[in-house]
């Protein structure tokens, strides 16, 4: 009984955290940052994001299409 009490509990958790993780966010970014840094290799980390309430966030983040209708964001390029 404990057992599956446990496991409903962490059922639960589990499923409202990846809720949540798919919610797009629907407020404007402060800035886009578009990085034109030449790079040695392969990089993972994207060379566009977002700066929004001071901190960087990928534009995946982002509901685009709310974005590009409701905002202006200040584009900013990086050398």
């Amino acid at each position: 009984m404990f057992k599956s009490t446990i496991l409903s509990i962490f059922s639960l958790l589990t499923a409202s955290t990846c809720s949540e993780k798919k919610q797009l966010i629907k407020d404007c970014p402060d800035e886009k940052i578009v990085n034109k840094m030449p790079s040695a290799g392969n990089s993972s980390t994207p060379k566009e994001y977002y700066i929004y309430k001071g901190e960087r966030r990928e534009i995946s983040e982002f509901d685009s299409t709310w974005v590009s209708k409701n905002c202006q964001v200040k584009t900013t390029e990086v050398f």
